[in-house]
């Protein structure tokens, strides 16, 4: 990773990153360029293995260190442009988020669509019909839920968020046209820890304790 003529990657569970935080601190902190690390089974979703497996305060953990970029994505097509981002990002390593339960494609929306939005950190997964009343914030599988949540409310937006980092990289006017600042009525969803959110959301659909054996 260093000479710069590989790609390197790496795998295994999300809650055992912690045994290599001291060398992802490294990667991030020497702005290592395209390096993946691919963390899997990353949520209470993984019920029967109980609150020993499941991560419930990483992902937000590997949010806060500098120069990593951390992708949690919804979808099939939303994981094309993270491994894409990963391969290509030449300012940090690269942290991808996948969950082990099937997720429901957002096929409602063009797959480009989708895969240009990830790769800006986020994107209007499902536009308001009537007058903008609340968003909806989701990452990951819970966008599926926020998708779902949505459906019948047509002052809703449902802003998929795959990568925070990415996103605030973004013009000022996409993040206003994406978050408008005139709509304070947001709630955010992820299933982990929730302080992270209440940047962008005044409510957090979180976990905010380990979980339990299923």
């Amino acid at each position: 990773a260093y000479h710069g003529l590989f790609k390197v990657s790496g795998s295994t569970f999300l809650v055992f990153v912690d045994y290599f935080r001291a060398t992802l601190r490294v990667a991030a902190l020497s702005e290592l360029n395209r390096v993946s690390y691919i963390l899997t089974h990353d949520s209470i979703g993984v019920g029967e293995d109980g609150p020993t497996h499941q991560p419930v305060e990483t992902v937000s953990g590997l949010r806060v260190i500098p120069n990593l970029d951390v992708f949690r994505p919804a979808d099939a097509e939303e994981t094309v442009a993270a491994m894409v981002h990963s391969v290509t990002h030449k300012k940090g390593p690269t942290a991808l988020i996948f969950s082990r339960q099937n997720v429901a494609q957002n096929d409602d929306m063009d797959y480009m669509a989708r895969r240009e939005g990830a790769l800006k950190g986020a994107y209007i997964a499902k536009k308001e019909t009537e007058d903008l009343d609340v968003i909806i914030i989701a990452t990951g599988s819970e966008v599926q839920h926020a998708l779902v949540a949505a459906k019948d409310m047509p002052g809703a937006r449902v802003v998929s968020m795959p990568c925070m980092e990415l996103y605030e990289r973004q013009s000022d006017d996409y993040k206003e046209s994406v978050l408008p600042s005139s709509c304070t009525k947001r709630v955010a969803m992820e299933a982990g820890v929730s302080g992270l959110w209440y940047k962008y959301a005044s409510k957090v659909v979180g976990v905010d304790r380990f979980g339990f054996s299923a």
